[in-house]
């Protein structure tokens, strides 16, 4: 651009036509009692919300990336049909749910299963309410050594499938089956 070209043209500099880039830098281009053109906003106010709003887009789509690029587990060992047979898996019918208390993972269940009542406690507070629980059946394994949680006996152990997005859902039978059925 030449030095000495006008400027004039340019949206910023209307009222100024006949200015000249060696101009630019001096004190004295605008005479005592210029008015001014009306001004306004150079950027728009952003509310919190549309922050907020872009901060969910951008984690919904890095949710969606994640789980569009989840790569299975690897599979454990190869272990022998009797060590399988030793598994006792039934299908419980859920009598009872409540949050442990103190512990914001776990639900105390009170579960059917055929033979009488069982206690399970699992880390599943996050994905269920306790009454979404009642009345559904749920597969679990039977035979495992009780453990104490929180100061409850665990007797057994609900089985979930993880999502590619770390969701948990309950292992169901597709039809309503007798409470204690063995999975096979």
């Amino acid at each position: 651009m030449n030095n000495n070209s006008n400027i004039s043209g340019d949206s910023c500099f209307r009222r100024n036509d006949g200015l000249k880039w060696n101009d630019f830098g001096k004190t004295d281009l605008l005479p005592a009692g210029h008015q001014l053109g009306e001004v306004g906003l150079l950027f728009e106010k952003i509310e919190n919300g549309a922050v907020e709003a872009q901060i969910q887009k951008l984690l919904d789509t890095k949710k969606a990336n994640e789980v569009k690029n989840h790569q299975p587990v690897p599979i454990k060992p190869t272990i022998e049909f009797p060590d399988f047979e030793k598994l006792d898996i039934r299908v419980g019918t859920v009598k009872a749910c409540a949050k442990v208390p103190k512990a914001d993972k776990l639900l105390e269940l009170k579960i059917d299963d055929g033979v009488g009542e069982r206690t399970i406690v699992s880390g599943i507070a996050k994905y269920y309410q306790p009454e979404d629980l009642v009345g559904k059946q749920l597969c679990f394994i039977a035979n495992l050594a009780p453990r104490k949680l929180k100061g409850i006996e665990s007797q057994g152990m609900i089985l979930f499938a993880e999502n590619a997005d770390g969701q948990l859902v309950a292992v169901q039978p597709e039809k309503a089956v007798s409470a204690g059925s063995e999975v096979k």
